[in-house]
């Protein structure tokens, strides 16, 4: 089984399809497919294609001789059926690669010894699973071909159940190597998010002490430059989470998928001889608990911001609410005085106005004087000093009363 990632499926596409023609295989269609099956002489090699990667499970036939003749020989690979540059030109990143091999058993548990040539006791891992119907063993070890072994006994199992036995070891192979991408992501973010706490417990601390500080324009200066020292902190979180936050959700959904198909073998322990389970979880979970711990500092952190941020900002809003209210009040007092003076403006208004007014009706009554000698002029104009002004100051109030109410 090899899986691949970082490459578009088109280009393994046509790997395929040139492997077939090397085998001299008439393979199908398979450019829009999502899987496909390429049977070649004494090899099939089956194509999948997933999310982030795709996988090539290749099924050979091998000896049924039992471990313990397989002394002095290479541990049987389906791989060396393929052209020996094919693997070299594929495209893409290898994530998991393993050597998966099925043999019949009849006899007692095998002795662990028995796989010293191939597999490394001291990290071997292995049970009895399907209640009994047979044994798993591994040793998670990657060997300079760049692939881990497995070797499963068949005890009782039926050909489908054989097939989703396997399917089973490459699922937890493949998705066990896809969780741990998050783990570098986690173990460089620790750092980062460090950093990040000792920046915002400063500008926390800083904006408590101003707090017990007057409201002078210093203070709003100091307010103004937290805010934005905080708003820079805030970016650098959203920075971090949208390039974290994905590949730490992929990593718990993988892990949980390896974690089911371990539960689904229902293993059995074998004397003193580790289990799968007690393996990936000895080493896989710390690194998952990593990762989840590295989302929920994020996410807390992000909270923790947004709590400083509102404080620092109702602070602000206030000193601003002051303001202007101070503002409005000065405006108020203006107000006041400008209708003060206009009133001035209108009584000096009315009293200009009446006498210009007075003036020309002087000039008009003079003449009667000649037609009438007993008229006095002096008489007549002071009784329309009175009447005139009335009647000016009417109507100028009759025009503000009509602009107000525009």
């Amino acid at each position: 089984m090899l899986a691949l990632t970082d490459t578009p499926a088109e280009p393994i596409i046509e790997a395929l399809l040139a492997l077939a023609r090397s085998g001299g295989t008439q393979a199908p269609d398979i450019r829009r497919a999502a899987h496909a099956v390429i049977e070649l002489p004494a090899l099939r090699v089956k194509w999948e294609r997933h999310g982030e990667f795709s996988s090539l499970t290749l099924v050979a036939p091998v000896s049924d001789a039992a471990p313990e003749a397989w002394a002095g020989a290479a541990y049987p690979s389906a791989f060396d059926r393929l052209p020996a540059d094919w693997l070299a030109r594929l495209p893409g990143r290898v994530i998991a690669a393993t050597d998966i091999l099925v043999l019949p058993h009849r006899g007692e548990s095998p002795r662990p010894e028995v796989f010293a040539p191939f597999f490394d006791l001291d990290a071997l891992a292995g049970s009895s699973v399907l209640d009994g119907a047979a044994w798993l063993f591994t040793d998670f070890v990657v060997r300079p071909d760049r692939r881990s072994r497995w070797l499963a006994l068949n005890v009782r199992m039926g050909g489908a159940q054989t097939a989703r036995t396997v399917q089973r070891v490459i699922d937890i192979e493949v998705y066990r190597m896809m969780a741990l991408l998050g783990f570098p992501l986690a173990r460089s973010a620790f750092s980062e998010l460090n950093r990040v706490e000792h920046e915002l417990e400063t500008i926390t601390a800083a904006t408590a002490a101003l707090h017990a500080e007057a409201a002078t324009q210093a203070t709003r200066d100091e307010e103004r430059r937290l805010l934005d020292e905080l708003s820079r902190v805030a970016a650098e979180i959203e920075r971090l989470t949208a390039a974290t936050a994905f590949r730490y959700s992929a990593s718990q959904a993988y892990w949980e998928i390896a974690r089911a198909r371990v539960a689904e073998l229902r293993e059995q322990r074998l004397g003193d001889l580790r289990t799968l389970s007690g393996f990936l979880s000895r080493r896989l979970a710390p690194a998952m608990n990593s990762c989840a711990a590295a989302a929920r500092r994020q996410e807390a952190l992000s909270a923790r911001i947004e709590r400083a941020g509102s404080l620092l900002r109702t602070r602000v809003d206030i000193a601003r609410e002051e303001q202007n209210q101070q503002l409005l009040a000065a405006m108020d007092r203006r107000s006041k005085l400008q209708l003060r003076l206009q009133q001035t403006v209108e009584g000096l208004s009315v009293a200009a106005i009446a006498y210009y007014m007075v003036g020309l009706a002087v000039y008009l009554l003079k003449p009667l004087t000649t037609v009438w000698p007993g008229l006095k002029s002096e008489w007549i104009t002071a009784a329309l000093v009175p009447v005139v002004a009335f009647a000016v100051w009417r109507g100028v109030a009759r025009i503000r009363r009509r602009v107000q109410a525009d």
